[in-house]
C-alpha cells in the first residue's frame, strides 16, 4: 500500500478543512460543550439563535483556556474561521472574520 500526498489545491483545502473541524471538536471539549457554535449558523448554542458566536462568555473562556498563548489562540480561531467561512456562505467574509477572529486583537 502506498501513501499518496494531496497534490491538488482541492485536496489540500479539504485536508485543511478536516483539520479545522478537529479544532472545532477540541473547542467543544475545552469549553465543556457550553457556549460553542451551533453549526452551520455559527450562533451560540447556549445563548440562543440571536447571539453570534463567539459570544462574550465564549471569548472569556477561550482566553482563560489559552492563558498567555496568544499565538495558539490566534491559530485556533483562525482554523474555526476557515470552517465558518465554508459554512456561512451568505455572510460577508470580512464581517465573519471580524466576528470570529477580530476580537482577539490587542486594544
Amino acid at each position: 500500500m502506498s501513501f499518496e500526498r494531496p497534490t491538488t489545491a482541492r485536496a489540500a483545502s479539504e485536508a485543511r478543512y478536516q483539520q479545522a473541524v478537529r479544532e472545532l471538536t477540541a473547542l467543544e471539549a475545552r469549553l465543556a460543550d457550553e457556549h460553542v457554535p451551533r453549526r452551520p449558523e455559527w450562533d451560540c448554542r447556549s445563548c440562543g439563535p440571536d447571539t453570534s458566536w463567539p459570544c462574550s462568555p465564549a471569548q472569556v473562556r477561550l482566553v482563560e483556556q489559552y492563558r498567555r498563548d496568544r499565538i495558539g489562540l490566534s491559530m485556533h480561531v483562525g482554523a474555526l474561521y476557515f470552517v465558518a467561512s465554508a459554512e456561512c456562505l451568505d455572510e460577508d467574509p470580512s464581517h465573519l472574520y471580524e466576528r470570529i477572529v477580530g476580537w482577539i486583537r490587542e486594544p
